[in-house]
């Protein structure tokens, strides 16, 4: 039924169209005659016109029916309409002069008349103009907010577009095209003097970004989309004061990389208040180490796995194998990269569901796929739930680890990154201490290896990965809060999933085999200040306060966190943002002694807490520490 009707109501609309264009071309040929004659016209010549009209008609509005005129979509419509309407046009007035000059021969006798060919000259050139013009009325009688001069009622959103250069301008233009939905722009604000009193596209021109709060009101605007070419780190105050008015906030962001000059109109997020830098990394030392092997990814499906795979498939491996124990996140990676890739994924990418627990579901996979590069991110990493079940923790982050390492080596990998974490340094809980139990394996096990190249990346919270206090707060926040925070004077690292995975992959490009690398996270951010701005950018302005409340620290949990030990100096590396710390030596007779006290002590149900003391001098409690700062 809903098919049926949009299917009468398009003919509907062919056939109105028609009908003007009928009395255009008829109206076009009276008018032409006149014109010859100085709008007095033979009443022979006037009789002509009328028996003639109908194959006027007929040929041109047929004609213009046959070249598509009237499938276009006008509110696209562009050069191509113009060529159709000449060329239609043509073809009608044409084939009239012809049957006119026909009967006119064959009936010479019978006080037939023939029009001068000025007139059909003249028609032709009226019925142009009017068809266009008729075209170029309802074009813009479709574009928002063309009739809201005739009643209060707006009919689209308001738009503030900050930047008046080449991205204000292409965002105007696509506003204009209708590409952006039911909006219309309103005003450009730029603080560029040599803009002052000049308009993009019939839009005014502004200055003074400090006052958009007041042009919102003045203007009532319902949505603000920036188009500066800026990093974040210099507009994140423009941002803010953006989100403070209340208005819908986007971001027009170029992706000259990825279509040459093209952009995208994106919403701002946590992440653009934060002011993390968007920087594009240049990757070709990636590529040269990941085109054309065979990579596996443990924890291939999770937040960071699921990144680098993403990124990995862009260097066009000749195998990526993903080994993760969650199938559903595998499942939907597989499709989203198929998606993308079409058949190479098909040809490329293997799914294998495992845990790194079992030796033997490891060395199957590795066996079957012979990867050269290994990339290990399968971990255990929810502080709060592995201080509850600290066994679990051990045989994933420990013990898998030693797992994953051991059949590397066993089957020849060239390279062997592991994820690491800053709640490995210092620990006060379980999660970052056999994380960095996890470490020792990887840098011990470098002295024993002579094929492999054992490396470890360290890094702080990635914003947005499962778990992370970021989605948790926007669903608060969404749902009217509270907002939940363990303590006012938290503070974290940030970066985003993509940099993360970037700089992992950059990391291992460049690993000789016992390096441990720590990410420039730059400067930390106060939980508390990060829930702030999030209940500006998400929650609804008409709505009621969204609250902050303090739960309290929860076990294991530190204030602070730190990227490097005391005794871990950093040196630069040749790529930006990454660091090498300066590794703690340990022989292999320590690791075992190590490795087989933790089994003792999972065997015996013994205290873990106890044993992570016993075993790992940097591990302290939440308390210790704290009390500190």
């Amino acid at each position: 039924m809903e098919q049926n009707g949009r299917f009468f109501h398009k003919q509907g609309r062919v056939l109105l169209l028609m009908l003007l264009d009928t009395l255009i071309t008829i109206a076009t040929f009276v008018f032409a005659l006149q014109i010859y004659y100085d709008m007095q016209a033979p009443e022979a010549h006037i009789i002509h016109v009328w028996r003639s009209a109908p194959i006027l008609v007929l040929a041109t509005v047929g004609a213009l029916y046959a070249l598509g005129f009237y499938k276009g979509i006008l509110k696209y419509a562009g050069v191509d309409i113009l060529v159709q309407i000449g060329v239609g046009s043509l073809a009608g007035t044409g084939l009239t002069y012809l049957v006119s000059l026909l009967v006119y021969t064959a009936y010479r006798e019978a006080n037939i008349f023939l029009m001068p060919r000025f007139v059909y000259l003249v028609q032709w050139l009226l019925i142009v103009i009017l068809l266009a013009a008729s075209r170029f009325a309802i074009r813009c009688a479709q574009q928002p907010g063309f009739f809201k001069f005739l009643h209060g009622k707006k009919q689209s959103r308001r738009v503030l577009v900050v930047g008046g250069g080449w991205g204000g301008a292409q965002v105007i233009r696509d506003i204009q095209a209708g590409r952006n939905g039911d909006c219309a722009p309103v005003l450009v604000v730029d603080d560029d003097e040599e803009k002052k009193n000049t308009s993009i596209g019939r839009v005014p021109v502004v200055m003074g970004t400090d006052r958009i709060g007041e042009y919102v009101k003045r203007y009532d605007i319902d949505e603000i989309i920036i188009a500066i070419a800026t990093p974040k780190s210099d507009i994140s105050p423009l941002l803010r004061s953006c989100v403070e008015t209340g208005c819908r906030v986007r971001r027009y962001t170029v992706m000259q990389e990825m279509t040459g000059s093209q952009g995208t109109i994106r919403d701002v997020n946590i992440a653009d208040l934060l002011g993390r830098e968007e920087k594009h990394l240049d990757m070709s030392g990636v590529e040269a180490v990941m085109a054309g092997r065979r990579v596996l990814v443990t924890g291939g499906g999770g937040s960071i796995g699921s990144e680098m795979c993403r990124q990995i498939m862009g260097f066009v491996p000749e195998k990526l194998v993903l080994y993760d124990i969650n199938e559903n996140y595998m499942y939907d990676l597989f499709f989203e990269l198929k998606n993308k890739y079409g058949e190479l994924v098909k040809n490329t990418v293997e799914l294998r569901v495992g845990s790194i627990r079992d030796p033997k579901s490891l060395d199957r996979v590795f066996s079957e796929f012979k990867p050269e590069i290994v990339i290990h991110a399968a971990a255990h990493k929810h502080v709060p739930l592995m201080e509850d079940s600290p066994e679990q923790a051990v045989q994933n982050n420990v013990f898998g680890t030693y797992n994953v390492a051991q059949c590397a080596m066993k089957h020849g990998v060239k390279r062997f990154v592991m994820i690491s974490t800053d709640k490995a340094v210092n620990p006060t809980n379980i999660m970052g201490a056999f994380k960095r139990m996890a470490e020792i394996v990887i840098e011990a096990l470098q002295k024993r290896s002579d094929t492999t190249q054992f490396t470890a990346v360290r890094f702080g919270n990635v914003l947005g990965s499962n778990g992370s206090v970021v989605p948790l707060f926007e669903r608060q926040i969404r749902s009217g809060g509270p907002v939940t925070l363990t303590h006012p004077e938290i503070i974290r690292y940030f970066m985003t999933i993509p940099e993360a995975a970037s700089l992992v992959l950059q990391a291992a490009s460049i690993a000789k085999g016992g390096e441990l690398f720590v990410l420039d996270m730059g400067e930390p951010v106060k939980i508390r200040e990060m829930a702030e701005k999030m209940i500006q950018l998400y929650a609804d302005p008409l709505g009621p306060k969204v609250e902050i409340a303090y739960t309290g620290l929860r076990p294991g949990e530190k204030l602070y966190e730190e990227l490097l030990r005391d005794e871990e100096n950093s040196t630069a590396t040749s790529k930006d943002k990454i660091f090498v710390a300066k590794p703690e030596q340990f022989d292999w007779a320590f690791v075992e002694h190590m490795l087989s006290e933790l089994q003792r002590c999972l065997d015996e149900g013994g205290d873990m807490h106890r044993c992570m003391h016993a075993l790992l001098p940097s591990y302290k409690t939440p308390e210790e520490v704290n009390g500190k700062h």
